[in-house]
């Protein structure tokens, strides 16, 4: 009799749980009616059925929306309708300091934030930290949205700062707000740490003029990408650095000073300035300063519009640099062409079939990356290997009957007999001209010279009264 009451109670239950939510807790508590199964526990967990992948996929026709724990590949599985699937988790996120206001940040200490090198400070919308600034002591900055994410301070100097570790700041915006406010002041000394500012990095001024963009000073390598600047000065570099990179950086509003500007105390390995854009009337666009050591130099396909002075204190045939492609920049060309007229000098010729250079004095119409002695000679002041195209033409006057000279090209005293240039036998007192067109490679401080031969001993001097000596790269 008890077993019969037993088994109608347990019916009751199942027919129950049928109709209506199941709560399992060990509380009593009712289930939420909002779900079919609610499950309560503070020492317990779910565990789903747990089996390999080729378990699963031996799942004849699985529902959408069946779930296992995939044993294989450690990971919580869910079929899609068409496949199974594994559920992303979010990594670790304690590295991350998000940030929409000035409480969100370290307190301010004598004016200073100083960050924590080991976090990444994710800023949503404009903070005012005023007036404070950030020093960001090797912690990282960035912001989601370029145009709303950053920081505005009204500090005397620079909103950010950085001494002796590295720099990275991505889509964050800074907002100098008074006439003592510029936005960066970043420094290494060591020139072992990294200045990184990437995409979104913009510098805008908000009503006031400010100082602009600020200064970065040292780093093994600074690396500025795609960015927006619209303030009235522009970025300084200075300090002992490795390689300074700017490309694809736009940059408006100058009224006071240059958009790239590198300082006297500038000692620089490499610069790569690659597809600016400089937009702004008057004022210059890149100016280095008398002092600066800059040992290679490149600018490619930059542009200025309505920019006073394109590129101060360099041009594109100072030895350091490389010029392509760049608004209202004439390409780098390493050229040279020097002269004689109505020369009086003699060359001796004292053996048969040796060739001697040139004698007179010549006169240089123009040099490009090459220096011209006054005694027939051409040199090299270029920074990299070039293949030079040479064009030497002489005129004379034949001194007896059959004579017959060539000329060749000597590069650094050494002359190179072939090819030549070569003439046929002159009858007493003929004029004749003879031309040689080659090419020979150089580098820095090779040096090349016209020499002539005669073929016989019918002359042993030759007055060369003319002399066309040219080489282009």
């Amino acid at each position: 009799m008890k077993k019969a009451l037993l088994l109608c109670v347990l019916l009751a239950q199942v027919a129950l749980g049928w109709a209506q939510s199941v709560s399992i807790n060990a509380t009593g508590d009712l289930p939420d009616t909002k779900a079919m199964l609610d499950i309560a526990s503070t020492t317990s967990g779910l565990l789903i059925p747990r089996m390999t992948t080729a378990q699963r996929d031996a799942i004849t026709t699985p529902p959408v929306g069946l779930q296992v724990f995939n044993l294989s590949t450690n990971s919580v599985d869910v079929y899609r309708g068409n496949q199974w699937q594994a559920l992303t988790l979010s990594p670790t996120t304690a590295n991350l300091v998000s940030v929409s206001s000035l409480a969100d940040l370290p307190t301010p200490v004598s004016g200073a934030i100083t960050l924590d090198a080991n976090k990444m400070y994710v800023f949503s919308g404009i903070v005012n930290i005023s007036p404070n600034y950030l020093n960001l002591n090797g912690a990282n900055l960035r912001g989601t949205d370029p145009s709303k994410d950053g920081v505005l301070s009204t500090v005397s100097g620079a909103v950010l700062r950085s001494v002796g570790v590295s720099v990275f700041m991505a889509n964050m915006v800074v907002l100098p707000a008074s006439g003592s406010t510029k936005a960066y002041d970043f420094a290494d000394a060591t020139g072992s740490q990294y200045c990184n500012l990437f995409s979104g990095c913009s510098v805008v001024e908000v009503g006031v003029p400010s100082l602009g963009v600020g200064v970065v000073s040292g780093f093994l390598a600074i690396t500025i990408a795609q960015n927006y600047w619209n303030c009235q000065d522009g970025l300084k570099v200075t300090g002992n650095v490795g390689k300074f990179c700017s490309i694809t950086n736009f940059i408006v509003g100058i009224t006071a000073g240059a958009g790239i500007e590198f300082m006297p105390s500038l000692v620089i390995n490499d610069i790569d300035l690659s597809n600016n854009y400089f937009i702004y009337p008057g004022q210059t666009g890149v100016k280095v300063n008398v002092g600066a050591t800059i040992d290679r130099g490149r600018m490619t396909t930059n542009m200025f519009r309505g920019v006073g002075t394109f590129i101060s204190g360099f041009d594109s045939y100072t030895p350091a640099w490389e010029m392509r492609q760049n608004s209202f920049i004439p390409n780098t060309r390493a050229l040279c062409s020097a002269y004689m007229n109505s020369n009086l000098n003699a060359t001796a010729l004292t053996v048969v079939g040796t060739f001697y250079k040139i004698a007179g004095t010549t006169t240089t119409v123009k040099q490009q990356r090459f220096t011209s002695a006054s005694t027939n000679r051409l040199t090299y002041t270029g920074k990299e290997g070039i293949t030079g195209r040479v064009l030497i033409i002489i005129g004379a006057k034949a001194i007896n009957a059959g004579n017959d000279f060539s000329i060749a090209l000597a590069k650094n005293g050494v002359v190179i007999p072939n090819p030549n240039g070569s003439m046929a036998s002159a009858s007493n007192n003929q004029s004749f001209q003879i031309t040689l067109a080659t090419e020979v490679d150089l580098v820095p401080g090779d040096y090349i010279e016209a020499f002539i031969r005669t073929n016989n001993s019918s002359a042993s001097t030759l007055v060369v009264e003319d002399l066309q000596f040219r080489v282009t790269d």
